[in-house]
């Protein structure tokens, strides 16, 4: 199941990759919808069906908000472009298996003792804790907490902002998880409640910048339309041109 596992975190962190660097915005929002998907997915063993259902219906929806507000407003590419996007990606999940290992250190010696090299008995717990459901989970977290912390910090309002929102919203989810534990059923239902109420806040943000925008600048055009506009004059005939 481990195998299973790392596939998991490879398509979260795939799919976020492409939500933060992709130029197109539906290409964006179904990264999104890969990343929050398999998000849901990472669990071993894995939990009933409602819940299940709890947390598809909810990562879809959220990128469906995405995917909602993007066309209103511009392009925004990642200004790193996708290899360092994908290199940031993977440091955070390393960084993510290093702290899990350290948490398991911790457990095995009872968060006590005197400080030095650890025992041969806890290294092999450590080790054997490297590709634990927990450890993976953290190295989830980790991963989309570094993709999301630069457009949500430091982007440009938009569609992007939005998307690193809702990324470090899954990122928490995933980190408590790891850390704590399964939650209970109720939980669940919260969790799914606050990533949507994340999407559909930078949603409604970024809709509202790109109205704002367009206020004040009356040239400016937004994207759906002038595409709109763009294929409606491809398919007008010459003759009417």
């Amino acid at each position: 199941m481990n195998l299973a596992l790392v596939a998991i975190v490879l398509a979260i962190g795939a799919g976020a990759v492409v939500a933060v660097s992709t130029r197109e915005s539906g290409a964006a929002a179904i990264g999104l919808a890969v990343a929050l998907v398999a998000s849901g997915l990472l669990a071993d063993p894995l939990p009933s069906a409602a819940i299940m259902g709890v947390r598809i219906v909810a990562g879809l929806l959220a990128a469906s908000l995405i995917r909602w507000a993007a066309p209103s407003g511009p392009r925004q590419p990642s200004p790193l472009g996708w290899p360092a996007e994908a290199l940031l990606a993977t440091a955070g999940a390393v960084a993510g298996l290093g702290l899990a290992v350290g948490l398991a250190s911790v457990s095995a010696t009872g968060g006590g003792g005197p400080p030095g090299e650890p025992g041969p008995a806890v290294q092999a717990d450590a080790q054997s804790a490297l590709l634990t459901t927990a450890a993976l989970t953290i190295a989830a977290g980790t991963s989309l907490l570094v993709l999301g912390l630069a457009p949500l910090v430091h982007g440009r309002p938009g569609a992007r902002r939005a998307i690193g929102l809702v990324l470090v919203t899954q990122a928490v989810v995933l980190l408590r998880v790891g850390v704590a534990g399964p939650a209970v059923e109720l939980e669940e239902i919260a969790r799914a409640a606050l990533l949507v109420a994340a999407a559909a806040s930078g949603a409604a943000l970024a809709r509202a910048t790109a109205e704002a925008h367009l206020d004040e600048d009356p040239e400016v055009v937004p994207l759906e339309t002038r595409e709109g506009r763009e294929g409606r004059e491809h398919r007008r005939p010459a003759s009417l041109r």
